[in-house]
């Protein structure tokens, strides 16, 4: 369901609630002070936990904007291990020459695949600029493998067998990989900004053939109009491949528009694996673009002897259909007793059962008026001890019965009438992980008053993504999109108090209560 949120109702729905509020305090709040006819209380209610293995999420740029397309290998043993691998067309570049004229000959010197790092510049010393690198989970020791192959599958924006629906790509989706284009067979990366916001590129020395020369390759951004170099991961390609299948066909067929280019060139898939290593989260649209790039030097001849040498590129970017792959491998240790994890990409999600049909009777039965309903969620810190590894956010949403024997994942109500309250964010004890705490006042008051749209179905706690917003450019959209490139995992406390005791996940009500 969608629906326009004006300016004006947003303004009304405003008024209307305080002036509900005040009506409450009131009628309600005074009476409790001055003529002791309410009593207040809280009613903790157990919550039954069913760990959900996600099978897949969707993982294009089709139908949403990707903020983060995760590369590398992440094996926490907590956690599913992941290798996250990118699959992406790339741009169309029109009017390319590989031949100058009977005097001047361009020769294909390296090929180099660059994708700058997440990274924030954080001062200078002695003129150097310095960088910290953001967001990379895993090892800092141990390297990633990485192989850059051709793709054969044509990446269509369009349903193929509905072409009035977009198409989409899940992050299991199988492409058919054609050769492999690295240099380097066993290619190797490990992020360090101090190695890598410079790239040292050997051309031969065209007037002596048998020497070779260096040339520094950097990548800039410009900041309050300083020009800083940015750190960035260089992926030298195998030259004779990629001349074959780009350099050798720039004034063919397959470069004569772009619609012929995607046909021909259908993209790259540059995947990761391994056993360990570092996860790194790529933002494909920043400035500056990840790219390939064709170096070349252009030789000017006067009859046979070499007159002058002219090193220059051509640059394409890694835009169009993107996708993301997450191969997930189960963790090396199984969740303990009374415990459950949440990882986001293709990780785990949980079943929250709250209320059941006989509890949900007897709280309605007692004629409560609800002041305040939050749902906790306690982590294990023996586990999680690190603030900055675990999801800093959660989500929690409903799996409604859509009448057809499926579900429809929704937003509950608080998600959008109280988003400033409804929480789900990491809460911090003595700078440690404690827990995650949601408020669903609106939907626990408007369950127990019986309003008909609003059901006991199961809920179910993820790792937040971005797309998880109930709202966007003041639309509301109340189904939950399948999208989730966030890797994070948490391990928390099910609602076992034998075990658990006063941490374990659980239901709090506060009301008010006629005597």
């Amino acid at each position: 369901m969608i629906r326009k949120i004006g300016v004006l109702g947003i303004s009304l729905l405003c008024f209307a609630a305080i002036t509900s509020c005040e009506k409450d305090f009131s009628e309600v709040g005074t009476n409790v002070v001055t003529n002791t006819k309410f009593e207040t209380g809280e009613i903790l209610v157990d919550v039954e936990i069913t760990p959900i293995n996600i099978e897949r999420v969707q993982a294009d740029n089709i139908n949403a904007t990707i903020g983060e397309y995760w590369l590398g290998v992440y094996n926490n043993p907590d956690a599913e291990k992941i290798e996250a691998s990118i699959v992406s067309q790339v741009g169309y570049v029109s009017g390319l020459k590989n031949t100058a004229g009977t005097d001047t000959t361009l020769t294909l010197d390296k090929v180099i695949l660059k994708l700058p790092y997440p990274a924030t510049s954080t001062g200078k010393d002695g003129g150097k600029t310095l960088h910290r690198l953001d967001s990379i989970l895993g090892s800092t020791t141990d390297s990633t493998s990485l192989a850059v192959k051709l793709n054969t599958t044509f990446l269509n924006t369009l349903d193929p067998v509905d072409p009035a629906k977009n198409n989409i790509f899940n992050s299991d989706t199988e492409y058919v990989a054609g050769q492999d284009l690295n240099e380097e067979l066993n290619f190797k990366f490990l992020p360090n900004w101090k190695n890598d916001t410079v790239f040292t590129l050997k051309r031969i020395d065209r007037f002596n053939p048998s020497e070779f020369y260096e040339e520094t390759i950097k990548m800039n951004r410009i900041i309050s109009g300083d020009t800083i170099p940015v750190p960035f991961l260089a992926i030298p390609l195998d030259v004779t491949k990629m001349q074959s299948l780009f350099w050798d066909k720039f004034e063919s067929t397959e470069f004569s528009s772009k619609e012929e280019f995607d046909n021909y060139f259908r993209g790259l898939i540059i995947e990761a694996f391994g056993d360990d290593g570092s996860l790194v989260p790529f933002n494909l649209a920043n400035t500056p673009a990840p790219v390939l790039d064709f170096y070349y030097t252009k030789s000017v001849k006067d009859g046979t002897t070499l007159k002058d040498t002219i090193n220059s590129k051509y640059s394409f970017p890694l835009s169009g259909v993107r996708n993301s792959l997450y191969k997930m491998t189960d963790a090396t240790n199984a969740a303990p007793s009374n415990n459950f994890s949440i990882q986001g990409t293709a990780g785990t999600m949980a079943e929250v059962k709250i209320l059941d049909e006989t509890k949900l009777q007897e709280l309605r039965s007692q004629n409560l008026l609800i002041n305040d309903a939050s749902l906790t969620f306690y982590i294990n810190q023996s586990i999680n001890s690190d603030k900055n590894i675990v999801p800093q956010r959660l989500f929690l949403y409903q799996n409604k019965d859509n009448g057809s024997g499926g579900t429809s994942p929704t937003h509950i109500l608080d998600a959008y009438t109280e988003s400033a309250f409804f929480g789900g964010g990491l809460i911090l004890n003595d700078d440690a992980p404690e827990k995650y705490t949601f408020r669903i006042t609106d939907y626990i008051s408007k369950l127990l008053s019986g309003e008909d749209d609003i059901t006991i179905d199961p809920l179910v706690l993820k790792a937040y993504n971005p797309t998880d917003s109930p709202v966007s450019n003041n639309v509301l959209n109340t189904n939950v999109k399948t999208y989730n490139w966030n890797p994070r995992s948490v391990m928390l406390l099910d609602g076992n108090e034998a075990v658990n005791g006063s941490k374990r996940a659980v239901l709090k009500i506060s009301y008010s209560k006629e005597k």
